[in-house]
């Protein structure tokens, strides 16, 4: 089973057209989020990410669909350049947290996380990475463009290490739940997390079998 796809198409300098594939994923509100992504279609390739990112984009989308379409605008911005991340944050029973963004095989984000708390690099610290981090970077920060896009990968690495902690609910979901999770994305968004499903079988367990992580099966 494969995950959300992201097919983005451009002229080499504004999107032309972005299809949203939504083949796995936990409400069944969440293909809808294939509409707002269209808002996309237009803009430069080349776009600042503060821009991009302005306007409560990121909470009128699927989190998970926008990150990649607008990743996939900025590599075609760069052409033909290679651009490859790898993200590591080993696993820790307790203390803090360790992870590390390397592009091309070095290392252009290194950060130390204890309690959600950023504590390292210093242009970083005493930022939450539980939340508010994504508004900060796009409209506080002062970063150049290429640091909030690394900050911005890193992030999503630590909060996949944290969701992995949670099972989704399935079915109707419970009271707290919604009032924990309502605005932060399409699904979830305020006017129709009332309506929302988490669907079954949407999960996956990779402990004893990790070679298949990627494999999509």
């Amino acid at each position: 089973i494969l995950p959300p796809t992201c097919t983005l198409e451009h002229d080499g300098s504004v999107v032309t057209a972005v299809t949203a594939g939504f083949h796995r994923y936990t409400l069944q509100l969440c293909p809808g989020a294939s509409e707002p992504l269209q808002a996309l279609v237009g803009l430069p390739l080349d776009m600042p990410v503060r821009e991009l990112f302005a306007d409560g984009r990121p909470r009128q989308n699927c989190t998970h669909m926008l990150d990649l379409a607008w990743l996939a605008m900025r590599h075609a911005a760069r052409g033909d350049a290679e651009w490859i991340y790898s993200i590591a944050i080993p696993d820790v029973l307790s203390g803090p947290m360790h992870g590390t963004l390397s592009r091309n095989g070095a290392v252009v984000q290194d950060w130390q996380v204890d309690a959600s708390t950023i504590v390292s690099p210093p242009a970083l610290a005493g930022q939450s990475i539980s939340g508010g981090l994504t508004r900060w970077l796009t409209t506080e920060s002062g970063l150049p463009d290429l640091v909030i896009e690394e900050c911005l990968v890193l992030h999503k690495g630590f909060f996949m290490v944290g969701a992995r902690r949670f099972a989704m609910p399935e079915g109707q979901l419970p009271e707290g739940y919604r009032k924990a999770v309502t605005g932060v994305c399409y699904g979830y968004a305020a006017e129709r997390i009332d309506t929302a499903v988490g669907l079954e079988g949407m999960g996956r367990d990779f402990s004893a079998t990790p070679e298949k992580l990627l494999t999509f099966e």
